[in-house]
Protein backbone atom coordinates (compact mmCIF):
# COMPACT_ATOMS: atom_id res chain seq x y z
CA UNK A 1 0.00 0.00 0.00
CA UNK A 2 1.61 3.56 -0.77
CA UNK A 3 -0.61 6.45 0.59
CA UNK A 4 0.61 10.09 -0.25
CA UNK A 5 -0.62 13.06 1.66
CA UNK A 6 -1.35 15.45 -0.47
CA UNK A 7 -3.21 18.14 1.83
CA UNK A 8 -5.21 19.43 5.22
CA UNK A 9 -8.13 21.66 5.64
CA UNK A 10 -8.68 22.48 9.41
CA UNK A 11 -12.05 24.41 9.90
CA UNK A 12 -12.59 27.62 12.44
CA UNK A 13 -9.35 28.79 10.44
CA UNK A 14 -10.96 30.75 7.53
CA UNK A 15 -12.62 34.49 7.69
CA UNK A 16 -16.07 32.57 6.93
CA UNK A 17 -17.50 29.90 9.01
CA UNK A 18 -19.55 28.64 6.46
CA UNK A 19 -21.31 30.16 3.34
CA UNK A 20 -24.83 29.42 1.84
CA UNK A 21 -25.51 27.63 -1.84
CA UNK A 22 -29.23 27.79 -3.05
CA UNK A 23 -30.77 24.77 -2.56
CA UNK A 24 -28.23 22.59 -0.38
CA UNK A 25 -27.52 25.04 2.44
CA UNK A 26 -24.69 25.89 4.26
CA UNK A 27 -20.91 24.56 3.58
CA UNK A 28 -18.39 24.90 5.98
CA UNK A 29 -15.42 26.58 5.32
CA UNK A 30 -12.05 25.51 6.21
CA UNK A 31 -7.79 26.97 5.53
CA UNK A 32 -5.77 25.02 3.26
CA UNK A 33 -3.34 24.63 6.20
CA UNK A 34 -0.75 22.13 4.54
CA UNK A 35 -0.40 21.31 0.68
CA UNK A 36 -3.54 21.76 -1.53
CA UNK A 37 -6.64 20.92 -1.88
CA UNK A 38 -8.01 19.51 -5.34
CA UNK A 39 -11.63 18.62 -5.93
CA UNK A 40 -12.79 15.26 -6.08
CA UNK A 41 -9.96 13.80 -3.45
CA UNK A 42 -9.81 11.25 -1.02
CA UNK A 43 -10.35 12.16 2.85
CA UNK A 44 -10.66 11.55 6.22
CA UNK A 45 -11.96 13.13 8.76
CA UNK A 46 -9.52 14.16 11.49
CA UNK A 47 -11.47 15.56 15.54
CA UNK A 48 -8.53 15.84 17.85
CA UNK A 49 -6.57 12.63 18.36
CA UNK A 50 -9.22 10.79 16.52
CA UNK A 51 -9.76 9.18 12.98
CA UNK A 52 -13.67 9.45 13.01
CA UNK A 53 -14.60 9.03 8.81
CA UNK A 54 -12.14 7.50 6.15
CA UNK A 55 -13.34 7.47 2.25
CA UNK A 56 -15.01 10.89 2.06
CA UNK A 57 -14.80 12.67 -1.09
CA UNK A 58 -14.20 16.57 -1.49
CA UNK A 59 -17.19 16.37 -3.90
CA UNK A 60 -17.79 20.38 -3.73
CA UNK A 61 -15.35 22.76 -3.29
CA UNK A 62 -16.22 26.43 -3.88
CA UNK A 63 -14.54 29.98 -2.75
CA UNK A 64 -15.76 33.30 -2.28
CA UNK A 65 -15.56 35.77 -4.86
CA UNK A 66 -13.00 39.08 -4.84
CA UNK A 67 -14.85 41.67 -3.65
CA UNK A 68 -17.91 40.19 -3.62
CA UNK A 69 -20.15 37.63 -1.23
CA UNK A 70 -21.01 35.53 -4.75
CA UNK A 71 -19.06 32.11 -4.60
CA UNK A 72 -17.61 30.62 -7.38
CA UNK A 73 -16.69 26.70 -8.04
CA UNK A 74 -12.90 25.86 -7.65
CA UNK A 75 -10.96 22.81 -8.96
CA UNK A 76 -7.68 23.58 -7.31
CA UNK A 77 -7.12 25.72 -3.68
CA UNK A 78 -3.43 26.17 -2.55
CA UNK A 79 -1.76 27.01 1.10
CA UNK A 80 -3.33 29.28 2.93
CA UNK A 81 -6.61 29.88 1.08
CA UNK A 82 -9.99 29.36 2.29
CA UNK A 83 -12.80 27.05 0.80
CA UNK A 84 -16.14 25.47 1.53
CA UNK A 85 -16.54 22.20 0.86
CA UNK A 86 -18.99 19.39 1.33
CA UNK A 87 -17.80 15.83 1.41
CA UNK A 88 -21.00 13.72 2.96
CA UNK A 89 -20.61 15.12 6.40
CA UNK A 90 -23.01 17.35 8.34
CA UNK A 91 -21.32 17.95 11.40
CA UNK A 92 -18.01 19.44 10.41
CA UNK A 93 -16.64 22.61 12.85
CA UNK A 94 -14.28 24.41 14.18
CA UNK A 95 -10.79 22.00 15.26
CA UNK A 96 -12.15 19.80 12.66
CA UNK A 97 -9.83 18.63 9.65
CA UNK A 98 -10.05 16.63 6.96
CA UNK A 99 -6.91 14.50 5.33
CA UNK A 100 -6.41 14.79 1.96
CA UNK A 101 -4.90 11.50 0.07
CA UNK A 102 -4.43 9.38 -2.80
CA UNK A 103 -4.24 5.59 -2.36
CA UNK A 104 -4.54 3.61 -5.49
CA UNK A 105 -4.56 0.41 -4.27
CA UNK A 106 -6.63 0.27 -1.28
CA UNK A 107 -10.29 1.79 -1.53
CA UNK A 108 -13.18 0.86 0.76
CA UNK A 109 -15.17 -2.04 1.25
CA UNK A 110 -18.02 -2.47 -1.21
CA UNK A 111 -18.94 -5.72 -0.07
CA UNK A 112 -22.50 -5.11 1.88
CA UNK A 113 -25.27 -3.24 -0.34
CA UNK A 114 -27.78 -1.34 1.91
CA UNK A 115 -30.04 -0.08 -1.04
CA UNK A 116 -30.34 -0.20 -5.20
CA UNK A 117 -32.00 2.80 -7.14
CA UNK A 118 -32.04 3.63 -10.67
CA UNK A 119 -31.34 6.97 -12.34
CA UNK A 120 -34.64 8.12 -13.35
CA UNK A 121 -33.06 12.02 -15.25
CA UNK A 122 -29.70 13.04 -14.58
CA UNK A 123 -28.73 16.39 -13.88
CA UNK A 124 -25.78 19.27 -14.07
CA UNK A 125 -25.05 22.41 -12.28
CA UNK A 126 -21.57 24.49 -12.70
CA UNK A 127 -22.00 25.12 -9.28
CA UNK A 128 -22.82 21.76 -7.50
CA UNK A 129 -21.99 19.59 -10.49
CA UNK A 130 -23.87 16.03 -10.81
CA UNK A 131 -27.44 15.08 -9.48
CA UNK A 132 -29.74 12.36 -10.47
CA UNK A 133 -33.32 12.27 -9.68
CA UNK A 134 -33.63 8.33 -8.53
CA UNK A 135 -36.20 5.96 -7.41
CA UNK A 136 -35.38 3.41 -5.00
CA UNK A 137 -35.71 -0.28 -5.77
CA UNK A 138 -34.94 -1.90 -2.68
CA UNK A 139 -33.36 -1.22 0.91
CA UNK A 140 -32.40 2.39 1.83
CA UNK A 141 -30.72 5.29 0.77
CA UNK A 142 -28.92 7.57 3.20
CA UNK A 143 -26.96 10.93 3.17
CA UNK A 144 -23.56 10.62 3.26
CA UNK A 145 -23.59 7.06 2.10
CA UNK A 146 -21.10 5.55 0.42
CA UNK A 147 -22.25 4.62 -3.58
CA UNK A 148 -21.45 3.38 -6.80
CA UNK A 149 -22.79 3.71 -10.34
CA UNK A 150 -23.66 0.49 -12.26
CA UNK A 151 -21.72 1.06 -15.23
CA UNK A 152 -18.37 1.61 -12.92
CA UNK A 153 -16.25 4.55 -11.73
CA UNK A 154 -14.43 5.43 -7.83
CA UNK A 155 -16.80 5.25 -5.28
CA UNK A 156 -18.45 8.10 -4.34
CA UNK A 157 -20.22 10.36 -1.17
CA UNK A 158 -23.93 11.46 -0.95
CA UNK A 159 -23.56 15.08 -0.46
CA UNK A 160 -27.49 15.96 -0.54
CA UNK A 161 -30.24 14.15 -0.40
CA UNK A 162 -33.42 15.49 -1.47
CA UNK A 163 -37.62 14.38 -1.82
CA UNK A 164 -38.34 16.88 -2.37
CA UNK A 165 -36.12 18.99 0.45
CA UNK A 166 -33.53 18.08 2.63
CA UNK A 167 -34.15 14.40 4.01
CA UNK A 168 -31.47 12.54 5.81
CA UNK A 169 -32.73 9.10 3.64
CA UNK A 170 -35.06 7.88 1.01
CA UNK A 171 -36.68 4.27 1.37
CA UNK A 172 -37.76 1.32 -1.09
CA UNK A 173 -40.04 3.28 -3.32
CA UNK A 174 -39.42 6.43 -2.78
CA UNK A 175 -38.40 9.26 -5.13
CA UNK A 176 -35.98 12.13 -4.46
CA UNK A 177 -32.79 14.02 -5.96
CA UNK A 178 -29.24 12.58 -5.05
CA UNK A 179 -26.52 15.18 -4.92
CA UNK A 180 -23.34 13.79 -6.32
CA UNK A 181 -21.42 16.78 -7.25
CA UNK A 182 -17.60 16.58 -9.12
CA UNK A 183 -17.26 12.94 -8.24
CA UNK A 184 -18.17 11.23 -10.79
CA UNK A 185 -15.28 9.35 -12.98
CA UNK A 186 -18.32 8.29 -15.34
CA UNK A 187 -21.11 10.61 -15.82
CA UNK A 188 -24.49 9.44 -14.72
CA UNK A 189 -27.06 8.64 -17.07
CA UNK A 190 -30.98 7.27 -17.30
CA UNK A 191 -31.44 3.90 -16.36
CA UNK A 192 -27.70 3.55 -14.50
CA UNK A 193 -28.43 2.05 -11.30
CA UNK A 194 -26.10 3.39 -8.22
CA UNK A 195 -26.29 0.91 -4.86
CA UNK A 196 -25.50 2.41 -1.52
CA UNK A 197 -23.14 0.23 0.86
CA UNK A 198 -23.38 -0.42 4.36
CA UNK A 199 -20.50 0.70 6.47
CA UNK A 200 -20.38 -0.71 9.76
CA UNK A 201 -20.76 1.63 12.98
CA UNK A 202 -18.07 3.10 15.36
CA UNK A 203 -16.92 6.01 17.15
CA UNK A 204 -13.81 6.17 15.39
CA UNK A 205 -11.36 4.16 13.37
CA UNK A 206 -8.01 5.27 14.81
CA UNK A 207 -6.46 7.52 17.65
CA UNK A 208 -3.25 9.35 17.13
CA UNK A 209 -1.37 9.56 19.40
CA UNK A 210 1.76 11.56 18.84
CA UNK A 211 3.98 12.90 15.97
CA UNK A 212 7.81 13.63 15.53
CA UNK A 213 10.13 14.36 13.32
CA UNK A 214 13.33 12.41 12.94
CA UNK A 215 16.42 15.13 13.61
CA UNK A 216 19.54 11.98 14.36
CA UNK A 217 19.85 8.16 13.77
CA UNK A 218 21.96 5.63 14.78
CA UNK A 219 21.69 2.29 13.56
CA UNK A 220 22.64 -0.58 15.63
CA UNK A 221 23.66 -3.35 13.18
CA UNK A 222 20.56 -5.35 14.06
CA UNK A 223 17.77 -4.34 11.43
CA UNK A 224 16.30 -1.69 14.04
CA UNK A 225 17.57 2.27 14.22
CA UNK A 226 17.37 4.26 17.15
CA UNK A 227 16.32 7.77 16.31
CA UNK A 228 16.45 11.46 18.21
CA UNK A 229 13.47 13.05 17.68
CA UNK A 230 11.24 16.19 18.43
CA UNK A 231 7.12 16.66 18.41
CA UNK A 232 6.12 19.53 16.49
CA UNK A 233 4.84 22.56 18.02
CA UNK A 234 0.86 22.12 18.83
CA UNK A 235 1.20 18.14 18.29
CA UNK A 236 0.36 15.10 20.00
CA UNK A 237 3.12 13.96 21.69
CA UNK A 238 2.53 10.82 23.43
CA UNK A 239 4.67 7.86 22.76
CA UNK A 240 4.23 4.26 24.59
CA UNK A 241 6.49 1.08 23.95
CA UNK A 242 4.89 -1.91 21.59
CA UNK A 243 2.45 0.99 20.04
CA UNK A 244 2.09 1.17 16.30
CA UNK A 245 4.12 3.39 13.96
CA UNK A 246 4.04 4.45 10.23
CA UNK A 247 6.76 6.44 8.43
CA UNK A 248 5.93 9.67 6.60
CA UNK A 249 8.59 11.01 3.92
CA UNK A 250 7.93 14.40 3.02
CA UNK A 251 8.16 15.84 -0.18
CA UNK A 252 7.73 19.45 -1.41
CA UNK A 253 8.09 22.97 -0.09
CA UNK A 254 4.87 24.06 2.49
CA UNK A 255 2.86 25.71 -0.71
CA UNK A 256 3.07 22.21 -1.70
CA UNK A 257 4.28 19.84 0.53
CA UNK A 258 3.14 15.71 0.66
CA UNK A 259 4.20 13.11 2.54
CA UNK A 260 4.61 9.48 1.46
CA UNK A 261 3.98 6.91 3.90
CA UNK A 262 6.57 4.20 3.82
CA UNK A 263 6.14 2.33 6.25
CA UNK A 264 3.14 0.99 8.58
CA UNK A 265 2.41 -1.23 10.86
CA UNK A 266 5.71 -1.11 13.10
CA UNK A 267 6.09 -1.32 16.71
CA UNK A 268 7.72 1.16 19.01
CA UNK A 269 10.31 -1.33 20.27
CA UNK A 270 12.01 1.28 22.73
CA UNK A 271 11.87 5.00 24.38
CA UNK A 272 14.44 7.24 26.22
CA UNK A 273 14.40 9.82 27.71
CA UNK A 274 17.72 11.47 29.02
CA UNK A 275 19.90 8.36 27.88
CA UNK A 276 17.16 6.06 30.49
CA UNK A 277 14.65 3.56 29.19
CA UNK A 278 11.06 4.10 30.00
CA UNK A 279 8.06 3.02 28.69
CA UNK A 280 6.35 6.31 27.85
CA UNK A 281 8.20 9.65 26.70
CA UNK A 282 5.62 10.78 29.47
CA UNK A 283 4.91 14.25 27.00
CA UNK A 284 8.18 15.51 26.50
CA UNK A 285 9.07 16.63 22.85
CA UNK A 286 12.53 15.46 22.56
CA UNK A 287 13.62 12.05 23.07
CA UNK A 288 14.94 8.65 21.04
CA UNK A 289 12.30 5.90 19.46
CA UNK A 290 13.88 2.26 18.58
CA UNK A 291 12.52 0.86 15.22
CA UNK A 292 12.99 -1.82 12.76
CA UNK A 293 13.00 -0.01 10.20
CA UNK A 294 16.56 0.58 8.77
CA UNK A 295 15.34 2.81 5.89
CA UNK A 296 14.55 5.49 8.42
CA UNK A 297 16.29 9.06 7.27
CA UNK A 298 16.68 12.69 8.82
CA UNK A 299 13.27 15.05 8.86
CA UNK A 300 10.81 11.51 8.23
CA UNK A 301 8.22 11.57 10.61
CA UNK A 302 6.97 9.20 12.96
CA UNK A 303 3.43 8.70 13.69
CA UNK A 304 2.21 7.07 16.88
CA UNK A 305 -1.55 5.48 16.44
CA UNK A 306 -3.73 2.90 18.05
CA UNK A 307 -6.61 1.64 15.48
CA UNK A 308 -10.03 1.15 16.90
CA UNK A 309 -9.65 -2.54 17.28
CA UNK A 310 -6.37 -2.78 18.89
CA UNK A 311 -6.19 -5.15 21.93
CA UNK A 312 -3.27 -4.03 24.13
CA UNK A 313 0.01 -5.47 23.56
CA UNK A 314 1.39 -7.40 27.01
CA UNK A 315 5.56 -7.18 27.73
CA UNK A 316 7.40 -9.84 26.05
CA UNK A 317 7.93 -12.70 28.35
CA UNK A 318 11.60 -12.67 29.34
CA UNK A 319 12.84 -16.07 29.84
CA UNK A 320 15.77 -16.76 32.49
CA UNK A 321 17.17 -20.30 32.49
CA UNK A 322 16.82 -21.97 35.70
CA UNK A 323 20.71 -23.04 36.17
CA UNK A 324 21.84 -19.60 34.12
CA UNK A 325 24.89 -18.39 35.71
CA UNK A 326 25.10 -14.99 37.15
CA UNK A 327 26.84 -12.57 35.26
CA UNK A 328 28.74 -9.92 37.26
CA UNK A 329 29.08 -6.66 35.07
CA UNK A 330 31.84 -4.49 35.16
CA UNK A 331 31.76 -1.24 36.98
CA UNK A 332 30.17 1.55 34.85
CA UNK A 333 32.51 4.09 33.64
CA UNK A 334 32.07 7.32 36.00
CA UNK A 335 30.00 10.41 34.39
CA UNK A 336 31.92 13.23 32.75
CA UNK A 337 31.30 16.42 34.28
CA UNK A 338 31.08 18.86 32.15
CA UNK A 339 31.27 21.59 34.90
CA UNK A 340 34.06 20.28 36.36
CA UNK A 341 36.22 18.34 33.52
CA UNK A 342 39.57 19.32 32.80
CA UNK A 343 40.10 20.36 28.94
CA UNK A 344 41.97 16.80 28.00
CA UNK A 345 39.12 14.91 29.99
CA UNK A 346 36.23 16.97 27.47
CA UNK A 347 38.97 16.04 24.42
CA UNK A 348 37.55 12.92 24.94
CA UNK A 349 33.77 13.47 23.71
CA UNK A 350 34.87 16.81 21.91
CA UNK A 351 37.09 18.23 19.17
CA UNK A 352 39.66 20.51 20.10
CA UNK A 353 37.91 23.47 18.65
CA UNK A 354 34.43 22.53 21.08
CA UNK A 355 36.48 22.00 24.26
CA UNK A 356 38.02 26.03 23.77
CA UNK A 357 34.22 26.83 23.16
CA UNK A 358 33.18 24.83 26.09
CA UNK A 359 35.83 25.79 28.61
CA UNK A 360 35.76 29.73 27.42
CA UNK A 361 31.77 29.56 27.67
CA UNK A 362 32.44 27.84 31.06
CA UNK A 363 34.43 30.50 32.05
CA UNK A 364 32.14 33.21 31.07
CA UNK A 365 28.97 32.06 32.71
CA UNK A 366 30.33 29.80 35.70
CA UNK A 367 28.50 26.56 34.27
CA UNK A 368 25.96 25.39 32.46
CA UNK A 369 22.46 23.82 34.33
CA UNK A 370 22.24 20.61 32.14
CA UNK A 371 23.76 18.37 29.56
CA UNK A 372 21.38 19.52 26.27
CA UNK A 373 22.43 23.09 27.19
CA UNK A 374 26.00 22.15 27.16
CA UNK A 375 25.32 20.24 23.81
CA UNK A 376 23.64 23.10 22.58
CA UNK A 377 26.20 25.55 23.25
CA UNK A 378 29.32 24.09 21.84
CA UNK A 379 27.24 22.85 18.54
CA UNK A 380 26.73 19.45 18.79
CA UNK A 381 23.65 17.77 16.39
CA UNK A 382 21.00 16.33 18.22
CA UNK A 383 21.95 12.61 17.73
CA UNK A 384 25.45 13.85 19.37
CA UNK A 385 23.26 15.08 22.16
CA UNK A 386 21.79 11.88 22.75
CA UNK A 387 25.26 10.03 22.92
CA UNK A 388 26.65 12.62 25.14
CA UNK A 389 23.73 11.91 27.75
CA UNK A 390 25.21 8.64 28.37
CA UNK A 391 28.53 9.67 29.06
CA UNK A 392 28.20 12.99 30.78
CA UNK A 393 26.59 15.30 33.66
CA UNK A 394 26.59 18.73 35.14
CA UNK A 395 27.21 19.07 38.46
CA UNK A 396 26.00 22.08 41.00
CA UNK A 397 26.77 25.37 39.35
CA UNK A 398 26.07 28.83 40.62
CA UNK A 399 25.28 31.38 38.11
CA UNK A 400 26.77 34.55 38.41
CA UNK A 401 23.60 36.62 37.02
CA UNK A 402 21.45 35.44 39.99
CA UNK A 403 23.52 33.86 42.24
CA UNK A 404 21.02 30.57 42.57
CA UNK A 405 22.13 27.60 42.77
CA UNK A 406 21.27 24.84 39.65
CA UNK A 407 20.98 21.27 40.93
CA UNK A 408 21.78 18.40 38.77
CA UNK A 409 18.02 16.26 39.92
Amino acid sequence: MTEVRVGLIEFGKALNDSVALPGLGELPGGQVSMGRAVRGARARLLRGDRVLADNLRLGIMVRKKFFSSDVEPVTDAGFLKDVFVAVGRSDLGSGDSLELYTDDQVGPDLSQPDGVAQVVAPGYDQLTGFHVQVVVRDGVLRFGALVALSRGGQPMRVLGLFGPGPVSELQAGQQGTVLLGFQCDVPPMAGDGLTAFDEPSHDHLERREGVAVVHGLNDLGNGSVVAAVEVPEGRGSLFTVGTRARVLRPVGTTFNERSTVVASDLRILSLARDGVAVRTNGGTRTFTVGLAFRDLRQNDTIEAYVPADAVALAPPPVAVPAAAPVAVSAPAAPLLDVNSASGPELARVLSAEQVAKALELRQRQGGFPDVEAFGVAVGLQPHEIVRLRKQATAGRVTFRETGVRQLDI
